[in-house]
């Protein structure tokens, strides 16, 4: 209690330190993961905020050293070349606008690096406001199922089905990290991160999101075998993990039937399953325009003209994975632009890491390495609601390890 308490002491400390205008940001920011849990709008209007005061504090004070770092000149090549796909696509305007509308979410991310997580202090205090709104999702989910019961998918408090996607997107760096510190501690620490974890990682669960569940899961697992180095008790962690998860499942028909029977139904490994006709069209579409794309947020309008010989597959908004809608959307040139940006952002936070015993730098780059996992069912990758959460939880992973390659002392 005594070590929280100091946080929150040299948290303060850190925001009186600053002018008026600095110390008000300060504040707008750490309350941020409370606005993502009213509504998209407020979310937004936080995250856009953010970025563009940022950038007019840049030009005012004609500070771009921020420009200097790799993976920011490289998220900015990524943006050219969408710019450039959008120029040249059978519909440019709305391509043109959703390219420049997704330069908020890295510069959000820029400004949390270099502005207002630039602080070891303030970001600390960050993480423990995102632990906070953690558990105040997790009541309002609870209340739900109090009062509802519980139900195939959950909407609290938004009304929306995306309770998971803010647990297992703004939540990632913080169950990362509380892992770690359950592995590493012992006594009261190491209960509450044990205790932490469990409850993010069932809620995930009950929300009823598969793929936000398996997010947080196998980012559990893998912060168990990447910092514990007994395999005898990785594999006791992880059985006893899976166990506990198990416990919960099996009773529920309805929980079984949709993670893991009808999970295993719609793997896309074959013709008929609905994810496989969902990201299919992708692949039709970049055959068709292999360079630039159709430009960035068109494959939501264009898919069904582009795809009409093939009866057998859907289009929806978009194809269900990052690298298949950047093909489809920006071509070979962009996708190859967009390996390199995630490839940085991953290096980055690798470099931070290496050689280090502190839990925060050694793992940052376990989020980054989930969020983009190729293989995975994702969501639009120029949309809305996915990139407030998604940028969200990246920026503090990459706050901490360039914390740690700016300050190395």
């Amino acid at each position: 209690m005594f070590s929280v308490l100091q946080i929150f002491h040299n948290g303060k400390i850190a925001i009186f330190e600053l002018s008026g205008f600095e110390r008000i940001f300060r504040w707008f920011w750490l309350f941020g993961p409370f606005f993502l849990l009213i509504e998209r709008t407020p979310a937004d209007v936080w995250l856009s905020t953010i970025a563009l005061v940022f950038l007019c504090r840049s030009l005012l004070n004609r500070d771009f050293s921020w420009l200097k770092y790799f993976w920011v000149r490289t998220m900015f090549l990524f943006w050219g070349v969408c710019f450039l796909s959008a120029a040249f696509s059978p519909s440019p305007l709305y391509a043109l606008g959703e390219s420049a509308a997704w330069l908020r979410f890295p510069l959000f991310a820029i400004a949390t690096v270099f502005w207002l997580g630039n602080d070891k202090r303030l970001l600390t205090l960050m993480l423990f406001s995102t632990v906070f709104a953690l558990l105040t999702m997790c009541a309002i989910l609870a209340s739900e199922i109090f009062i509802e019961g519980l139900k195939p998918r959950l909407s609290w408090p938004y009304d929306d089905l995306v309770p998971g996607n803010y647990l297992a997107k703004v939540g990632l760096p913080i169950v990362v990290f509380a892992v770690a510190i359950f592995l590493s501690f012992k006594g009261l620490r190491s209960f509450m991160a044990g205790v932490l974890t469990l409850v993010v990682l069932v809620m995930t669960l009950l929300t009823g999101e598969r793929i936000n569940f398996l997010l947080i899961l196998c980012s559990c697992l893998l912060t168990i075998f990447v910092w514990e180095q007994s395999n005898r008790k990785r594999a006791v962690y992880g059985i006893a993990l899976c166990f506990v998860l198990a416990a919960i499942v099996l009773p529920f028909p309805a929980l079984f039937d949709r993670f893991v029977l009808a999970f295993y139904d719609q793997l896309p490994t074959k013709i008929d399953s609905p994810y496989f006709k969902a990201m299919a069209p992708a692949w039709l579409i970049f055959k068709q325009f292999p360079l630039l794309g159709i430009g960035p947020g068109n494959f939501r309008y264009l898919c069904s003209d582009l795809i009409s010989n093939a009866s057998n597959l859907e289009c929806y908004n978009h194809p269900h994975n990052f690298y298949l809608q950047i093909l489809a959307e920006t071509g070979i040139v962009g996708f190859w632009a967009m390996v390199l940006f995630i490839g940085s952002i991953i290096g980055s936070c690798v470099r931070a890491g290496m050689g280090q015993g502190s839990v925060l730098y050694a793992l940052a780059w376990i989020v980054p390495f989930a969020f983009f996992w190729p293989i995975r069912s994702s969501a639009d990758f120029f949309g809305q609601w996915n990139n407030i959460f998604l940028w969200t939880g990246l920026s503090l992973a990459l706050a901490v390890s360039q914390l740690k390659l700016t300050f190395k002392s």
